[in-house]
């Protein structure tokens, strides 16, 4: 009640001065506040096409939901997030971008052609395989293209059909799983071969299809080859140094390029019979020293039949043998990737083995213990010396690592501090701000103002007179008491003079 009294005995301007201040601290507490205590913001969807992310913000301005839009992404209060989705998916959204199979249920009437009709079907069958892809982890973005061969009823054969995916991927593809790519398109497809789907990245090139590099995946090969043996050299030889005092390069290289070798060796020593033939050729002749007439002709009897004659025989033998060399024909094919090389370099903790430098000793001690190591990364490698594979071992102290060099972990506090750094000086600020407008505006004006009189009795220029009508506003004593609390040095002044007067005073008597 005194409050409210008090209120009422003040002026209009300073009742409209006290409201302003008033509202001024509602309104900085309620703008620290809700930025202290504003709940993040967390991302609902991003990249989705412009027609279908008005459909989702219009769905969040519907159901009352706060959002905000930064860019291509649609953020929400995070502690919402997941109701919303589940709503979202409720009513169909957000739809997909890649339509397949519901095209055809647009194809509809009779005066849809048959053309139209298979246009329609290979985009419904293009987009299905792409929402396949696109499920596939490490794929941001994929587009299948089909072509199809439209031949005629009356054509005897029919074109090889051919394929192509477009794909855009957040981490390099290995050689399998593009060719999985290819199997997928060739199966969904009748009459596509898996050789006939290009898998094409924009950044990398072809990866799997016709005229694709062959050799692109040598070095990724090489790469996870040399890892490998890393990996295998340091856990053999942890087993004997311990944990963290080995350490290993290991550098494969391989061929890139494709080859094929045909040989042929012919052997002069060894001979075989291939063929042999044998001719035998006989002649024989007979003569007479009479004249040729109609009686030579025929057939004589008896010795006279001889008489008057000679007769001549001839015979010829012939043998032609064939021999076959043997031959031998070689045809090899190199395909990239081959291992033509291996270097491994070792370095070990010498601290770790435990050997006596000071020992007598030590040098053969040193080198034996090289070439134990050494021989047991050879053949734990699986180094071959002749095809010129190199092993290097060496034995040196790790240097080892001060306690300054380490990065020590936050501690709770910093991470108070971090986690809520901004919100304590939110507050701060939000309590500095009451506490001066609280004693530096309210409470001036709600304290009543007294009248400036002066201790002797007489009214202060432009103040009002002490008393009215002879009687007192106030009892005098309270008057003296916040006279001397709000003007402490005048008072001080005010005794002081009045005590050099009584002072005066005892002296002259």
């Amino acid at each position: 009640m005194k409050f409210i009294e008090t209120l009422r005995a003040l002026p209009l301007s300073r009742q409209l001065l006290l409201g302003a201040a008033v509202l001024g601290i509602v309104f900085a507490m309620s703008f620290m506040v809700q930025g202290a205590t504003k709940e993040p913001m967390a991302l609902l969807y991003s990249g989705l096409e412009p027609q279908y992310a008005g459909e989702i913000i219009e769905e969040l301005e519907q159901s009352g939901v706060e959002y905000e839009i930064q860019g291509g992404a649609i953020f929400i209060p995070e502690g919402k997030r997941d109701s919303v989705r589940f709503a979202l998916a409720k009513e169909g959204l957000p739809r997909q971008s890649v339509q397949g199979y519901e095209l055809l249920d647009e194809v509809n009437g009779f005066s849809v052609t048959s053309e139209m009709y298979n246009a329609s079907y290979w985009r419904a069958k293009e987009g299905e395989l792409t929402r396949t892809i696109l499920a596939i982890p490490g794929i941001s973005a994929a587009r299948v293209h089909i072509g199809a061969s439209l031949r005629s009823g009356f054509a005897r054969s029919q074109p090889a059909q051919t394929a192509s995916v477009t794909l855009t991927t957040t981490h390099s593809l290995s050689k399998g799983q593009a060719e999985a790519i290819q199997y997928l398109v060739a199966l969904a497809v009748s009459g596509l071969k898996p050789e006939d789907v290009a898998v094409i990245d924009p950044t990398k090139g072809i990866l799997a299809g016709p005229n694709s590099d062959e050799t692109a995946e040598a070095g990724p090969a090489a790469e996870d080859q040399a890892s490998a043996l890393e990996q295998k050299i340091t856990s053999l030889l942890e087993a004997r140094v311990g944990a963290g005092n080995a350490r290993v390069s290991v550098s494969v290289d391989v061929s890139r390029e494709r080859q094929r070798v045909s040989t042929v060796a012919f052997d002069p020593q060894s001979k075989v019979i291939r063929s042999r033939t044998t001719s035998d050729m006989s002649e024989s002749g007979s003569g007479g020293g009479g004249a040729l007439t109609v009686a030579s002709n025929l057939p004589q009897e008896g010795e006279g039949a001889a008489a008057g004659g000679s007769t001549n025989a001839s015979k010829n033998s012939s043998e032609n043998i064939a021999y076959e060399i043997n031959e031998t024909r070689t045809e090899i094919e190199k395909l990239p990737g081959q291992i033509e090389r291996i270097s491994i370099a070792v370095l070990l903790n010498e601290q770790s083995l435990g050997l006596d430098p000071a020992a007598a000793d030590a040098a053969t001690v040193r080198d034996k213990v090289l070439a134990d190591l050494q021989s047991l990364v050879t053949s734990g490698a699986g180094l071959n010396l002749e095809r010129g594979d190199s092993i290097s071992v060496e034995l040196m102290p790790f240097q080892q690592v001060t306690a300054d060099d380490l990065v020590a972990a936050p501690g709770m506090m910093q991470q108070l501090l971090e986690r809520y750094l901004w919100s304590g000086l939110q507050a701060l600020l939000l309590g500095l701000v009451v506490i001066v407008l609280a004693f530096g505006v309210v409470r001036p004006m709600l304290s009543p103002k007294k009248a400036d009189v002066a201790l002797d009795g007489t009214a202060a220029p432009g103040a009002a007179p002490a008393f009215a009508g002879g009687a007192p506003e106030s009892d005098p004593l309270n008057y003296l008491k916040d006279y001397a609390r709000e003007r402490e040095e005048e008072t001080a002044a005010l005794l002081q003079q009045w005590l050099n007067e009584d002072q005066k005073i005892a002296v002259n008597e």
